[in-house]
């Protein structure tokens, strides 16, 4: 009988041990990873790209964010304090209502003061004679997109396409809405 209670503890104890390698390696740090941290903001715009090719003939490029101008035109934002970087994604033919904006906060806690301020700050009717109806804002950590198209453009593109690619380049992860 000693001798089954001792095997049986042995048992246990290596189960246990096996169960909490598992919640340590299996599971990681405890905390999620971040799919974009090593990511410039133009690939992600290309995965994006990637994953929902939009016929229109696009450019892409990095935004100057010390330049409020631009900022403030492409982004909706004049409080650049916590903004990382950022980059924008157009048609190179301006009378069509189509933007993506990625801009990447100093610290995932800024996120949120952010995309509030875009979406308080953004000119849906920034183009002449054409204006975006179709607007959603969302992040993961610390990247937010900003993406407005015309609803004349939906047999293209529509902005709950763009938002899904993103979540994909995100690794499926739950985004938050603004």
């Amino acid at each position: 009988m000693k001798k089954h209670d001792k095997l049986s503890k042995i048992y246990f104890f290596t189960a246990l041990m096996i169960l909490s390698a598992f919640c340590l390696f299996g599971c990681g740090s405890g905390g999620e990873d971040n799919a974009l941290e090593d990511m410039a903001l133009l690939d992600i715009i290309d995965n994006i790209y990637e994953i929902t090719p939009v016929d229109l003939s696009i450019y892409s490029d990095n935004m100057d964010i010390t330049d409020p101008d631009t900022m403030s035109y492409n982004a909706g934002l004049t409080n650049l304090n916590n903004v990382k970087e950022a980059a924008v994604s157009e048609p190179m033919i301006s009378s069509q209502a189509y933007s993506m904006v990625l801009v990447r906060a100093n610290d995932e806690s800024a996120t949120a003061n952010i995309a509030n301020e875009m979406k308080a700050g953004i000119n849906p009717a920034k183009w002449v004679c054409v204006a975006a109806d179709d607007l959603q804002i969302v992040s993961y950590r610390d990247v937010i997109l900003l993406f407005m198209v015309s609803s004349e453009l939906s047999e293209t593109i529509t902005s709950q396409e763009i938002i899904d690619a993103f979540q994909q380049v995100c690794g499926g992860a739950e985004l938050v809405s603004y």
